[in-house]
């Protein structure tokens, strides 16, 4: 069977690596799984509730392609009232996850040979998006001594009159960077000069520690044209495996992507939608107690492994993620997939490489699990980098 040649895309890294610790975890076998990009934290009961009552009123058939009209309405108040945006119900879609959001506007948007910008390191699955339908990936570096940010010059460097969209991750997947008012505006400008769509991913936007404040792409009104948003529930709700995601852009675009949908999924679970309606309704109760609960983990991680290492951590501003240098792991120059798989196979530690998000020489630790968990997996990641003949 032949099969398209834009086909030839890499697995997802962070699923692989996860749904291998899984595997070794089935077999009995005592595995610190760090690879899971999700906050362990059971959905909250308002949620559930919200889920059960809808199947007990039988509320189990085909929603509205675009997504039931109270949830629309509700996440786009949330996003308006929260990130000062000014977004109609219209200007919104339901989608199966933020990830199918991200692939419809890719192949929505994508001809072949049109460019895509992409800052690395970045979230595994853009390139492969991208290629999947004909578009031309375009990595742009950034670096740990500048606190992992995109500037105007890294933009102008690569830019082609091929380049049609930006992939603009803030807060970011895997550095946890969190860009600023100023910063965010210069970059939305220099789009629009140059008429580049920008998909901005969100979707950690509730999981910014520190006191410090997210700033929506989408709150700029004078780059709303070309600019569209990607949210979900999965990481601020804990509510990963329900698989709600939503976009939000000019209404053309939204005409499109729900044409789009209605030939490919028809929408998104009618159940998982009007427990995504509870979590939505409960904001303001919900997030704050996913966040609190992940600062305190992150706060973990980082305290365990200075103790442990005797060496200092940047602190991530955001999202689920520490991203080491094999460096500070006494690993400097090897291959981020080798001892990614090393440490899965002869310590039972699972993280993502560092390659697979575009930037060799790092690994990537997810702070999701639960402060005892955490803990351990540092302090047995340490003795397995210091035991003897550990190098092999």
């Amino acid at each position: 069977m032949k099969f398209s040649p834009f086909m030839k895309v890499a697995p997802s890294a962070s699923v692989m690596m996860n749904s291998l610790a899984l595997e070794k975890k089935s077999k009995g076998q005592r595995v610190y799984n760090l690879a899971a990009g999700e906050p362990m934290v059971d959905t909250h009961p308002l949620v559930v509730e919200a889920a059960q009552k809808a199947m007990q009123e039988g509320k189990t058939h085909y929603p509205p392609v675009a997504g039931i009209p109270e949830l629309r309405a509700a996440v786009t108040e949330w996003m308006n009232t929260t990130y000062a945006t000014s977004y109609t119900a219209a200007q919104s879609l339901v989608t199966c996850g933020g990830k199918y959001g991200i692939f419809a506007l890719c192949q929505a948007l994508l001809e072949p040979g049109d460019a895509v910008l992409i800052p690395a390191p970045y979230w595994v699955s853009y390139p492969s998006m991208v290629q999947l339908f004909g578009g031309v990936p375009i990595e742009i570096s950034t670096e740990e001594t500048n606190g992992w940010k995109l500037s105007i010059a890294d933009l102008e460097r690569v830019w082609t009159p091929q380049t049609k969209i930006l992939m603009f991750n803030n807060a970011s997947n895997p550095t946890g960077v969190l860009y600023s008012h100023e910063e965010i505006e210069k970059i939305l400008q220099w789009a629009n000069t140059k008429n580049i769509i920008v998909i901005s991913d969100e979707v950690y936007s509730g999981l910014v520690y520190d006191g410090k404040k997210f700033i929506s792409c989408g709150s700029f009104p004078q780059f709303q044209e070309n600019t569209v948003i990607i949210q979900s529930c999965s990481k601020h709700f804990a509510m990963t495996g329900w698989r709600v995601g939503f976009v939000f852009a000019r209404q053309e675009v939204i005409k499109t992507l729900t044409m789009l949908q209605g030939q490919s999924t028809t929408g998104t679970s009618s159940i998982s939608q009007w427990a995504a309606l509870a979590a939505v309704q409960n904001a303001s109760e919900i997030i704050p107690l996913v966040r609190m609960a992940m600062q305190e983990r992150r706060d973990v991680v980082i305290r365990t492994f200075e103790e442990s290492f005797g060496k200092k951590l940047l602190t991530p501003s955001s999202s689920l993620y520490l991203f080491i240098s094999l460096a500070l792991l006494e690993r400097e120059g090897q291959s981020s997939e080798m001892f990614a798989m090393e440490l899965l196979e002869k310590a039972n530690i699972a993280t993502v490489p560092g390659k697979a998000f575009g930037k060799e020489g790092y690994l990537r630790f997810s702070f999701g699990d639960v402060p005892a968990e955490l803990e351990l997996a540092i302090i047995a990641l340490a003795a397995y980098i210091k035991k003897p003949g550990s190098l092999a």
